[in-house]
């Protein structure tokens, strides 16, 4: 083989594995960079779940707190009405 053809083969050989090197290096930093916005995303969605468990545990009280009125009221308005 001549100097030619042997660097006319390297350079198929190189470049092509060249590229795959780099475009495998692209994806990890791709994948890197996926995982920490995923982690970010979590971080943030377990903060507003708890956020709204919280209201609701509130709206619940609120709840719970109108009925006993209303049963007390109840309560008086039987005593009052229907004795």
């Amino acid at each position: 083989m001549t100097d030619a053809q042997l660097l006319t083969l390297a350079i198929a050989i190189i470049v092509p594995l060249s590229l795959l090197l780099y475009s495998n290096s692209r994806i990890t930093d791709t994948k890197e960079t996926l995982r920490a916005e995923i982690g970010e995303t979590k971080q943030t969605l377990r903060a507003e779940m708890e956020a709204l468990r919280a209201e609701t545990a509130a709206g619940f009280v609120r709840i719970e707190r109108a009925i006993e009125r209303l049963e007390t009221k109840l309560v008086i308005h039987e005593l009052e009405h229907h004795k």
